[in-house]
């Protein structure tokens, strides 16, 4: 355990150099290989993966103890209840997502892999990584909110929609800006800033899709919404990624 601690650049870049051979699928195997690393390392410390689901579960405990007993109107609870998943979601991905360059800088590995690998397909490996970590935020927090605070759904698939597509947009997005704010002296703090005012239209129609989907109304023009902000932030996020990760 000590040897795999001791030396993770080594590591990086012995999984970077395996699978970045020449051929039609280098890119995707390059990726593949950041993506895969990652995973290995959270799987193998947990510690990051245990803060992450232990503020969704103390947020979802708190949630429910203010609004459950006390209660609200009926016809109050659902924009509460969309607004409070979101809240919920946005915060226990800010625990986690930012640590995706972060850890680079604090394990000495960002320079092997600037050495081995472009900035592009870093991002991409490592925006993957952190869509799957949302994922499994979102699967364990969204039937925990749904039992705790009684909260009925009247289109499943809407909802499931929303939330993938929402959660692509918002991952994209805190990768990208994850790059930007490794080097920073008060990193959490600075992503909390920078990250807010740019996920805030996104987070926006996220509420306003769950709420449609609660109530069984029309979720297209959010949808509509969301899917352009997720081809706007990506495609924004992979033309600066060279100049956000070299820098």
């Amino acid at each position: 355990m000590r040897r795999n601690e001791a030396s993770p650049g080594v590591h990086t870049s012995s999984i970077v150099y395996r699978l970045a051979s020449p051929g039609p699928w280098s890119h995707i195997r390059r990726a593949w290989a950041v993506t895969s690393k990652d995973a290995a390392q959270e799987l193998r410390r947990r510690v990051a993966l245990a803060a992450v689901f232990f503020f969704a579960a103390t947020a979802l405990a708190l949630v429910s103890y203010a609004i459950g007993p006390f209660g609200l109107r009926p016809e109050d609870r659902a924009p509460v209840q969309a607004a409070l998943l979101w809240i919920i979601l946005f915060f226990s991905a800010a625990t986690g997502l930012p640590r995706a360059f972060v850890r680079e800088e604090e394990t000495g590995t960002a320079l092997a892999l600037r050495k081995v690998t472009s900035g592009v397909l870093v991002l991409a490996g490592k925006t993957l990584f952190n869509y799957t970590l949302f994922l499994a935020i979102a699967a364990v927090a969204i039937p925990g909110f749904a039992i705790l605070l009684e909260w009925n759904v009247s289109a499943p698939v809407q909802l499931v929609v929303i939330v993938v597509l929402a959660g692509w947009g918002l991952t994209a997005v805190s990768t990208f800006l994850s790059a930007l704010v490794a080097q920073a002296g008060q990193k959490n703090v600075l992503f909390v800033v920078i990250s807010f005012p740019m996920l805030l239209p996104l987070l926006l129609f996220a509420i306003s899709g769950t709420l449609a989907a609660t109530r069984s109304e029309g979720t297209t023009t959010a949808i509509q919404v969301i899917l352009a902000y997720d081809g706007a932030a990506t495609c924004a996020a992979y033309l600066l990624a060279e100049v956000a990760w070299e820098e």
